[in-house]
């Protein structure tokens, strides 16, 4: 699983995410969304029922 923070959507590549991310405080970091990794039947039970954001 990651987590997506705004900051991550203003950079390209690796370095430059864990850099802005580092830059924020914990507390600060605005979590925009997730990421789920596996195999397909695993993580549609996982998440199912979950909403989507509109």
């Amino acid at each position: 699983m990651a987590v997506y923070t705004e900051e991550l959507f203003a950079t390209g590549n690796d370095v430059d995410n864990r850099a802005a991310v580092r830059a924020v405080a914990a507390e600060k970091l605005d979590l925009v969304g997730i990421a789920v990794h596996g195999p397909r039947n695993a993580v549609d039970r996982a998440v199912k029922g979950l909403r989507l954001h509109s």
